[in-house]
């Protein structure tokens, strides 16, 4: 192997791995706080990732309006499955599980029926090449990274630092006790969705930038996301990073090395050598 292509592929995971920390993270949030697991997010990846292709390629919106508006409709679609699904269900993680799962199939089928099975490209906003350690990277790849990291530090500062960062930890930490001391734990529900959906409906305009736009593109970011968190540890942020980089980097170097079909064993292989080990994952909690 040579040293170009030990590079390549060290970079070529890290920005995957980027991508899916920036879904898991909403997921992993979403979990931390409610303890609910939203199979719908993959869908919001592909619902905002069609909402960029026909805002910014189709109708020639700037691409900074045409991401500000998918996601607040991600976030308005994310309200709505909070509110007025989840929230009547009293948040129960089976229940909701089996119907985000059945929401999830839902939301596929009609971007079947509504898009079509044509994917679709999005034209770059950041063309040119640069080199990284000598290997060639586009500048594309590197905006997406430097995005990525960009928003998982201003989660991780507005989680520590804020007075609703606060305010959502110490629901998470006991909701009850929250709510005595005045907070509103209908108000941080409700921020943890803004937050968790806005997340992948930047991961979905990223990957449509990157890949095909296609009504199946949310399934496979939605699994590696779901093997990072429960790898890292469910409701844990740290985790999801530490998981997320190192699961990016076993499909890089497997996919490049062995095909894609062996990252994909390899990755459950790994997830049930550590759940077998450490149930609970690196930093997570017991469900």
């Amino acid at each position: 192997m040579s040293e170009q292509l030990f590079i390549q592929m060290c970079i070529t995971g890290i920005v995957m791995g980027l991508i899916y920390i920036l879904i898991a993270l909403g997921i992993t949030l979403i979990f931390g706080v409610m303890r609910i697991v939203n199979f719908v997010h993959g869908e919001m990846t592909m619902l905002s990732a069609f909402s960029m292709y026909y805002l910014f390629e189709v109708w020639h919106m700037n691409f900074i309006l045409a991401l500000l508006l998918s996601v607040i409709a991600i976030s308005l679609m994310g309200i709505f499955f909070q509110r007025y699904i989840y929230k009547p269900l009293g948040y129960d993680i089976l229940n909701v599980m089996i119907i985000a799962a059945g929401a999830s199939i839902a939301l596929k089928s009609a971007g079947w029926i509504i898009f079509g099975p044509v994917p679709r490209d999005i034209a770059t906003v950041f063309p040119g090449m640069i080199r990284v350690l000598g290997t060639p990277l586009s500048m594309e790849r590197a905006a997406v990274a430097l995005i990525c990291v960009g928003l998982t530090i201003a989660l991780y500062i507005f989680l520590l630092k804020t007075k609703t960062g606060k305010s959502m930890r110490a629901v998470e930490q006991d909701s009850e006790a929250a709510a005595v001391l005045g907070v509103s734990i209908d108000r941080v529900h409700a921020i943890v969705f803004v937050i968790g959906c806005s997340l992948a409906a930047v991961a979905g305009a990223l990957v449509g930038m990157l890949f095909a736009v296609e009504p199946e593109m949310g399934g496979e970011p939605l699994l590696k996301s779901f093997m990072i968190i429960l790898i890292g540890g469910m409701g844990s942020i740290p985790g999801a990073i530490v998981a997320g980089l190192l699961l990016g980097l076993i499909d890089s170097f497997t996919e490049t090395l062995l095909g894609g079909e062996m990252a994909f064993i390899i990755g459950f292989a790994l997830l049930m050598l550590i759940l077998i080990i450490r149930p609970k994952g690196f930093f997570g909690y017991e469900i």
